[in-house]
């Protein structure tokens, strides 16, 4: 959790920069705030560029096709944002082990809504690994077409607002810090600028993330604690090679993460592709309707009615054929039953019910009251 706190640290800072001016430096930061201050849409990609093995796992047959397994693995979408408005649509689509998950939110100020269609594609994840979940073609009607809410506190037990507050007051750190970098980390070739951020910039980011995290009490939920410990722990290095088109808008960023032979895992090193273009699409975001948002103890109801019948069609399925109904039958009118009352009979016969045919229950019934 705590490493998971730092990337998602280092993604923010990268998002929100603020700068002016016509250097190079100052021209990636317009390019970047310009993207994310003004309306726009833009499709995104995600992928696993390259994995590099050690010498020593470079001949393992099981380890090259884990390889192959998550180079496999991408990301799309697109995103589209009026800010006017305070909204902002996000459809993605997530590859990997041949089934394809598709994931939607669109927010409104606080709000972010994620659509329920979700659902189906984890089902189909987990029916690919032999796991049955509580969900059949009624239940995906049911939700067809609804979102939740995720921002709702009881829904998450996320304070969206304070999360908010601590976000822009990180962002203005952030914006401090890369301010402070010199001229020559930015070049410029054609419309491209090009900016790199390091190992060294990602673990001071880190210590203006605590910093901020411990000046106001209210914020002391994003604090990571032992951050010397998580610091330490980071793989040997780490590359964020960044390209921004003043003119067309668009970007690509590649990561590379290389790992030291002492920390003892297989991959010597990752690299990861992003990349972010400008797209014609004109869609006006719409907010679901009231009727169509479900709250998490709806869903949660929806999945155990569900569940409840799928295991009533199984006990269906169950029943007893005619050989072994007559054995049950010879060792009930061969016993001596006197010892049992009517309350003891009823309960011996709602016990077989759900495994005998109507036929077959009357059967026992009659054995049972003949032989009491």
């Amino acid at each position: 959790m705590k490493k998971m706190k730092l990337a998602l640290l280092v993604l923010l800072s990268i998002i929100v920069l603020a700068g002016c001016g016509k250097s190079a430096k100052e021209e990636f930061f317009d390019a970047a705030k310009k993207t994310a201050t003004e309306s726009s849409s833009n499709d995104f990609s995600m992928k696993i560029k390259d994995i590099k093995l050690t010498s020593d796992m470079s001949g393992d047959p099981s380890v090259n096709a884990m390889v192959t397994q998550l180079k496999d693995i991408k990301v799309t979408g697109s995103i589209q944002q009026d800010v006017k408005e305070k909204l902002s649509a996000t459809d993605l689509k997530i590859e990997a082990l041949g089934q394809k998950l598709p994931l939607s939110f669109i927010s409104k100020n606080d709000d972010m809504y994620l659509s329920l269609d979700i659902l189906k594609g984890i089902v189909n994840i987990f029916t690919q690994f032999g796991v049955s979940l509580p969900f059949d073609e009624l239940t995906f009607k049911e939700v067809e077409g609804k979102y939740i809410n995720i921002s709702e506190k009881n829904e998450l037990d996320i304070d969206t607002k304070n999360a908010k507050a601590f976000g822009k007051d990180y962002q203005v750190s952030v914006a401090k810090y890369f301010d402070s970098l010199s001229e020559e980390r930015f070049t410029k070739k054609d419309d491209v600028v090009t900016f790199s951020i390091t190992k060294k910039d990602i673990v001071e980011l880190a210590k203006e993330y605590n910093k901020v995290a411990k000046s106001k009490k209210t914020y002391a939920e994003y604090v990571i604690p032992d951050l010397d410990k998580v610091i330490k722990s980071l793989p040997k290095n780490i590359t964020l090679k960044i390209n921004n088109n003043t003119k067309s808008q668009a970007s690509d960023m590649t990561m590379l993460i290389e790992f030291d032979k002492n920390e003892q895992v297989p991959i010597k090193s990752v690299e990861l592709l992003y990349t972010l273009k400008p797209n014609d699409k004109k869609v006006a975001i719409k907010v679901p309707a009231k009727k169509n948002i479900m709250t998490m103890d709806e869903v949660s109801e929806l999945l155990a009615a569900t569940e409840e019948s799928q295991l009533n069609a199984s006990y269906d399925d169950v029943k007893i054929d005619d050989a072994e109904f007559n054995q049950l039958l010879e060792a009930i009118t061969t016993e001596d039953l006197s010892a049992l009352t009517k309350n003891d009979i009823d309960s011996l016969l709602a016990n077989y019910k759900e495994i005998l045919t109507p036929k077959q229950y009357k059967a026992m019934e009659k054995a049972l009251l003949e032989n009491k």
